[in-house]
């Protein structure tokens, strides 16, 4: 009995750090920062320094964004997309000593890096040829129950090919946790350039019915109880932030 549940272990183990390095998956790095009191402006200049020096490309792009709703309003989170396996084995040391040395001693809060697999079941882009970062995002954090997961993935991955058959106009990327925080964490990010919502085509249908008519009669009112149930009863959080243009890639004065 204890040998089977070694090896259950282990299988457990083998898969999480396969699904860190899965060559046909995107990952996203992300870093929270806080600010010394009174410090802020200190940080925001010397961050953009750093980022004009050493996030030049496109394949060492980064995007900073302001946390402006909820308790950690003010801090900033510093974004890299689009990442592969291969990305992290590239020596990047020379600009993790810059960092230390020159940007580092105005933060009062380092959170430390996270990284995300971006879920392409769940996500829907209404346009993928525009590269450009969303002047605002609407971040809504799940933590999933582990006996539930495939609750939750179905219900995302349903609604984003609802969302394409209705011509969403709103980008959202669904992202797993892989390192750095709970495995059983998602992070729907639903990007947007201006608070008034775009006028979406009319349609003869109700959102339900056309979830509806995908996956069957009853499948709304099934899989969003089961999506409900799937959350954590303290694991749905949601916040607002915004794009600070000065300390990201291709769009600094």
């Amino acid at each position: 009995m204890k040998k089977l549940l070694l090896f259950s272990m282990i299988l457990v183990l083998s898969s999480s750090i396969y699904a860190q390095r899965n060559n046909n998956a995107s990952y996203w790095n992300t870093w929270e920062y806080t600010a010394k009191d009174g410090m802020q402006k200190d940080f925001e200049k010397a961050a953009a320094k750093k980022t004009a020096m050493f996030n030049k490309t496109p394949e060492t792009a980064i995007m900073t964004y302001k946390i402006i709703t909820g308790p950690d309003s003010g801090s900033y989170l510093r974004v890299e997309a689009n990442k592969s396996p291969a990305d992290y084995d590239l020596d990047r040391s020379a600009e993790g000593d810059y960092w230390n040395q020159n940007v580092a001693k105005f933060i009062a809060k380092d959170r430390g890096q996270v990284r995300y697999e971006a879920l392409k079941n769940g996500s829907y882009d209404p346009n993928p040829e525009n590269t450009s970062p969303s002047k605002y995002v609407s971040r809504t954090i799940f933590n999933i129950k582990a006996d539930k997961i495939l609750h939750f993935r179905r219900a995302m991955y349903r609604i984003s090919k609802v969302a394409e058959k209705r011509e969403w106009k709103t980008t959202r990327t669904l992202f797993r946790v892989v390192s750095g925080g709970n495995r059983n964490q998602f992070i729907l990010a639903t990007g947007f350039n201006t608070y008034k919502r775009a006028d979406e085509p009319e349609m003869e249908t109700t959102t339900k019915e056309d979830y509806d008519e995908l996956f069957g009669w009853g499948s709304w009112d099934e899989d969003w109880k089961n999506f409900d149930a799937s959350i954590e009863y303290w694991g749905e959080q949601k916040d607002m932030l915004i794009l600070v243009p000065e300390m990201s890639t291709g769009m600094m004065n």
